[in-house]
């Protein structure tokens, strides 16, 4: 009988320390986690936080959400309705949906709240640039970052759009490989950023474009990553890639402070950028133009490459919509030539 009740005892006690302890404490870490995650919030704020969860201690519910997915968020909003609290990619989150909510937040915008890009966009695109900056500050970089083009600067301008476009075209009837419409239409529209905003020249377009091509790709690609900056991670390659389009932008500030005394040129954004440092008396700072040239590629690209692959596709479409557009272009330059003499 003791023999029975010391086996019976050695059993509960390996039970208690391998399996009810180890739950206890997990139990009593996810509750001190939860009561910390609590007592972080702004103590200047009369009103309760949003009903929800903080997951297990500092990855909170990030696993869940990678591996749920949508079903993650749907039990959420069932459990605790279009507005909760959680904890997600190492920030305290409140997820807010439904539409009247979502326009309360858009419209309270610096107002009832901030808003701010990933720490790997910031860190890729900079803390200079115009989207990661607020209030004053963002008003004076927009006006500064407001490319305004003059007569003679649309002008060159334009012939310039039309030497890159053509250039591209011969380059895609003269191939005899088929491609993707939308990815060469990114290309294009890198191609005409660089001479338009950053005011390469052509032969520095031909010479670096494959290069700073696949760079911008690298970077575009990378944007959204965990902001853990190690070899091989996507924050570094977004990082490298950044760093090799500044590399490249730098020479181009050089050359155009260099030349600022020199004839006429056409106006582009990056002598806009610099102009405006010279104007207020500031030194030229650098890093500050670097990131705000990137930033105007980065915003020029998506968008205007997304429009002119619909443009494309539409007219592909609408043969007789192309027809009329020829017959209008052979008019204008009929009645341009007839106006020259």
């Amino acid at each position: 009988m003791l023999r029975c009740n010391m086996v019976v005892n050695a059993l509960l006690t390996t039970f208690l320390c391998t399996v009810a302890l180890p739950i206890l404490l997990f139990l009593l870490a996810v509750k001190l986690w939860e009561i910390y995650t609590l007592r972080c919030r702004d103590p200047t704020c009369p009103f309760p936080l949003p009903p929800g969860s903080m997951g297990l201690p500092f990855i909170g519910e990030t696993l869940q959400l990678l591996l749920q997915r949508k079903t993650f968020l749907r039990m959420k909003r069932e459990k605790y309705g279009y507005i909760y609290r959680t904890h997600l990619f190492g920030n305290r989150t409140v997820r807010v949906t439904g539409a009247d909510n979502v326009k309360q937040i858009l419209l309270g915008e610096h107002r009832l709240v901030s808003a701010q890009w990933p720490a790997s966009v910031r860190a890729i695109l900079g803390t200079e640039t115009l989207s990661n900056v607020h209030g004053a500050q963002h008003k004076t970089k927009k006006k500064v970052s407001y490319f305004d083009l003059s007569a003679e600067g649309a002008l060159a301008t334009g012939r310039g759009l039309r030497q890159v476009c053509v250039q591209t075209l011969n380059k895609c009837i003269l191939s005899t490989k088929t491609g993707k419409l939308e990815l060469e239409m990114k290309r294009l529209m890198f191609r005409i950023a660089m001479r338009v905003l950053l005011g390469f020249e052509p032969e520095q377009v031909q010479t670096d474009e494959h290069e700073l091509v696949e760079a911008f790709e690298e970077m575009i690609k990378n944007l959204f990553s965990l902001p853990i900056d190690v070899p091989f991670s996507g924050l570094y390659r977004g990082l490298k890639a950044r760093n090799f389009i500044h590399s490249k932008i730098e020479e181009n500030i050089k050359k155009k402070v260099q030349e600022s005394d020199q004839e006429w040129k056409p106006r582009d954004a990056l002598q806009q950028l610099i102009d405006s440092s010279n104007k207020n008396k500031e030194p030229i700072s650098m890093q500050a133009i670097k990131q705000s040239a990137t930033e105007l590629l980065f915003g020029g690209h998506e968008t205007t490459a997304s429009t002119a692959t619909s443009l494309v596709m539409f007219l592909g479409l609408n043969p007789k919509v192309v027809d009329k557009l020829r017959q209008e272009l052979q008019d204008e330059v009929k009645l341009v030539h007839r106006d020259c003499f």
